[in-house]
């Protein structure tokens, strides 16, 4: 019962969805700006024609963190969720939909990432070829998500591609798996970032364990969006 009181919360709180006009294209992700392997700049994929949306998102939490350290405690994750949400369009229209996100939410989707992620997605729209391929990409995701993130992006690209060539997949679904394929990558590319400032910045200080490691906040942060992307 608890989970379908919390399950029904959601739904009602991401009822909202962006157009692509609520979103307006960003500069392209140099290969000035980004680490390399083999070759290709991290985190762009210039084969997903979404990738501008990674890229707002990953200017978006930038600029968050300008200003905030990384979330150690639900309420500041909550907020972090709250402002990058903002940021890219999702909720503007509607504060009773902000207001019903609360600390419970974040909490009981960090307890059970996997099982929330096919909730949102099996709720979709998308047809049901589509919300198998998306969930199976998506725990796919989850499994490697204590991998380094050269692994991560490589299955990431390697399924965006799957999806550009499936002729199989709507326009639309395709168009949506890809916005969302593209945020997760640049999510997880941020949480790279962040554990590499934070064991610099920890190198030969003790310090106090965070609540949550950078992948717990981006995995989090990306399940979170899914039911305003989807």
């Amino acid at each position: 019962m608890k989970n379908l009181i919390l399950c029904s919360v959601l739904v009602c709180f991401f009822s909202s969805c962006s157009t692509d006009s609520e979103i307006n294209q960003s500069e392209p992700f140099s290969n000035a700006d980004a680490k390399s392997i083999n070759g290709l700049a991290l985190p762009m994929n210039s084969s997903n024609p979404f990738d501008y949306k990674g890229k707002i998102y990953y200017d978006e939490l930038s600029s968050y963190y300008q200003d905030h350290q990384i979330p150690n405690s639900t309420f500041e994750l909550n907020n972090q969720i709250k402002f990058i949400s903002m940021k890219m369009g999702y909720g503007r229209f509607s504060h009773k939909n902000i207001i019903s996100f609360n600390d419970s939410i974040v909490d009981f989707i960090m307890s059970d990432p996997d099982n929330m992620m096919i909730t949102i997605v099996q709720n979709s729209l998308l047809a049901s070829a589509s919300k198998s391929s998306l969930a199976n990409f998506l725990q796919g995701l989850l499994l490697k998500r204590e991998l380094e993130f050269g692994v991560k992006y490589d299955y990431v690209v390697s399924y965006e591609d799957s999806i550009i060539e499936n002729s199989n997949i709507g326009e639309d679904d395709k168009d949506t798996i890809l916005t969302v394929t593209s945020i997760s990558r640049y999510s997880l590319y941020s949480a790279s970032e962040r554990k590499d400032r934070d064991w610099e910045s920890s190198a030969g200080n003790k310090k106090a364990n965070p609540i949550f490691s950078p992948d717990e906040i981006a995995f989090t942060s990306i399940i979170v969006l899914l039911k305003n992307i989807l």
